[in-house]
């Protein structure tokens, strides 16, 4: 490799091609020998990327920011996928193959292939982002076949537990590529996104369930996974993170083109370069006690054991009940009225969140949600009490105004910040280990909540277990006030020296503050 003091690229106007990756005349001069990398002095890098993003109008100065929003959408297509599936799940039941004692056994399924996938999740993103999401749509597309063919039940169980791990791999890996390709100012609101796709994609489902039958849904189902395919070939490099512990030059030229082509990257892209020294697999015992190891560790399953223990699948089983109690044809109303709340909720999470921080949207989140989770209680426990079926005119009215007020404040805290989080918060070194320890963390809470929920509800009554949550979320809010720091508009590396502190290790740290 030659020296890259005189590292330079020639643009010339007349053989410029529209899609092709080139870098910054301005950038050339600041190429440098990083720990012994350094950058080809080739005219042109040898990674192209073409696709029809280019043809889309744009200005130059937010030329940068165009593409990466394009990008992630390309990328959200995929959780929109997983949470069709999902939708599918909790609405669709093939009734002459599947009796009714075994329908809980479906989510339950779902949810173990979903805890699976999130295990592999971490480990299968080091082989490459990109890669991954567009291998993982195979079986995803593939497994709506046994729901459409099914004459078995093992079949309808199958695609279950195929969509689930599928499921879990793309939230994680999606989460960590949309963090890694955006800029820091809109790196909060860009990660919301695929947690909002995910919601489209319910709400898709449960709009068709109304007017099709469990068959044609499915084929729809394959129909939604297919268009992954096109979009992540045609608009999705692969992450430069990645990139850079294969191809350096590929990994420049790719974050140039996601910056603009009049954006200065050098300055970034030598912060990828250092932090990509180490070794992505090398993990010893001693890392795992590490600051920056366990201190954001700590927080993302901290984030998500309240995504879940703080009461949303709680409130949406009662909410299905409140329904009921009008008609047994408005149950699935409830699911509809709670994926609009979130998908409003999340919207407004995404304008705020770069604005005024992910702490304080915790804070009021949690506030909020504690609130709720009492007056919901205190509703229950009277109705109960006094043998009533409402203690007050309008007390079914009240309720659902608690359900709704909940499902927003979770939606617009706790919910997408616990996925913003989990993108940005790990070094690249641990990355691999702490997401997908942090997945797990998720949907094993999500499964034990719906495994439980009926049996708390027996032992403690219905007021019992809002009041349970109501603890975790008043928990979560000093746990948040504590251990939290704010995270908005810092790049990730900083995020992760900001980890490092005076004592070094967790067993220092402890005995330091004894």
């Amino acid at each position: 490799m030659g020296d890259t003091g005189d590292w330079r690229h020639s643009r010339s106007e007349n053989n410029t091609s529209r899609g092709s990756v080139k870098v910054v005349t301005d950038n050339r001069k600041k190429g440098r020998d990083l720990g012994g990398k350094t950058l080809s002095p080739s005219s042109t890098p040898s990674y192209s990327f073409r696709s029809t993003i280019d043809l889309l109008p744009s200005s130059k100065k937010r030329r940068g920011l165009r593409q990466q929003v394009i990008v992630t959408f390309a990328c959200c297509l995929a959780p929109l996928a997983c949470g069709f599936a999902l939708a599918y799940n909790l609405t669709k039941n093939p009734a002459e193959l599947m009796k009714p004692q075994l329908g809980a056994w479906r989510t339950y399924v779902h949810f173990l292939g979903c805890l699976s996938g999130g295990f592999m999740s971490g480990f299968l993103a080091n082989y490459g982002r990109k890669v991954v999401l567009l291998l993982t749509m195979v079986p995803m597309a593939l497994s709506w076949l046994f729901v459409i063919f099914a004459t078995q039940v093992w079949m309808v169980f199958l695609f279950h537990a195929t969509s689930g791990v599928c499921t879990g791999v793309v939230m994680v890996v999606a989460q960590v590529y949309v963090a890694e390709i955006s800029v820091p100012r809109i790196r909060g609101a860009m990660s919301t996104a695929p947690l909002l796709a995910f919601q489209v994609g319910s709400l898709l489902c449960f709009m068709l369930g109304e007017i099709l039958v469990w068959k044609n849904l499915a084929i729809v189902g394959v129909c939604v996974a297919m268009p992954v395919f096109v979009a992540v070939v045609l608009c999705m490099p692969e992450s430069p993170r990645f990139l850079i512990h294969i191809h350096p030059n590929d990994a420049l030229a790719t974050l140039q083109w996601l910056r603009g082509l009049e954006n200065d990257v050098m300055e970034e892209y030598h912060d990828i370069s250092d932090s990509s020294d180490m070794d992505r697999w090398s993990i010893v015992c001693d890392d795992l006690v590490r600051p920056t190891f366990w201190r954001p560790l700590l927080i993302s399953c901290g984030l998500m054991f309240l995504y879940n223990m703080t009461g949303v699948a709680s409130f949406t089983l009662y909410g299905m009940e409140l329904f009921a109690e009008v008609s047994s044809a408005y149950i699935n109303v409830a699911h509809f009225i709670v994926t609009i709340v979130l998908l409003v909720a999340i919207t407004l999470s995404a304008l705020l969140v770069d604005h005024i921080g992910r702490k304080l949207l915790l804070l009021l989140s949690l506030t909020i949600m504690a609130a709720s989770s009492f007056v919901l209680g205190l509703f229950l426990f009277l109705k109960d009490l006094h043998k009533v079926d409402n203690y007050f005119m309008y007390q079914w009215i009240a309720e659902v105004f608690c359900v709704v007020l909940f499902t927003f404040a979770h939606g617009s805290g706790v919910g997408p910040i616990a996925w913003v989080t989990l993108g940005e918060i790990f070094s690249p070194r641990y990355k691999w280990l702490g997401v997908s320890m942090a997945s797990m963390v998720l949907w094993s809470s999500m499964l034990a909540v719906d495994v439980i929920f009926h049996k708390i509800r027996v032992a403690v009554a219905t007021g019992g277990i809002f009041w349970f949550h109501c603890v975790v979320c008043v928990g979560g809010y000093i746990f948040i006030l504590v251990c939290f720091r704010e995270l908005k508009e810092q790049r990730i590396d900083d995020i992760t020296k900001s980890f490092v502190k005076k004592h070094d290790s967790l067993i220092e740290t402890f005995i330091a503050r004894v």
